[in-house]
């Protein structure tokens, strides 16, 4: 059951991001959520900070926003879910440049007055370490 509902809140929360409706992206994240994301800095906790950090990426892309998670797999137990996932993200920058990307997400969920908020979530990207630079045009 609980596997269900992770689902199903992934599910809405990717729709959220996709709308860029700010207000319901906030609506799934605990208050104290550390986030290990994509902008700096390395760590970031709170949802002051994450807030911030999605009002820069939809800012970012004016137009039409993508945002499709796939490849989802979940492991709930009692209080505690993990998910994680290849989510593919794609909109137009202001310079008219695509941005048409996958990255890989993992979330630990936490049920809180019996809502599953996420209270940690991890974004990264593949890098190449030869060449010291993120790895953007890999597909799943």
């Amino acid at each position: 059951m609980a596997e269900g509902l992770i689902r199903q809140r992934t599910r809405d929360l990717g729709r959220a991001i996709g709308a860029k409706d700010l207000d319901s992206v906030m609506s799934f994240y605990a208050p104290n959520i550390i986030s290990f994301d994509l902008d700096p800095p390395l760590r970031y906790s709170g949802t002051d900070r994450k807030r911030r950090a999605w009002q820069a990426l939809f800012a970012a892309h004016p137009g039409p926003f993508g945002y499709e998670v796939g490849e989802l797999d979940v492991t709930a137990d009692g209080e505690l879910a993990f998910v994680h996932s290849l989510n593919h993200v794609n909109g137009t920058l202001p310079n008219g440049h695509p941005t048409d990307l996958w990255v890989r997400w993992t979330a630990c969920f936490r049920r809180i007055e019996g809502v599953w908020l996420v209270v940690h979530d991890h974004v990264s990207v593949p890098v190449d370490l030869e060449h010291g630079k993120a790895s953007l045009n890999l597909k799943p």
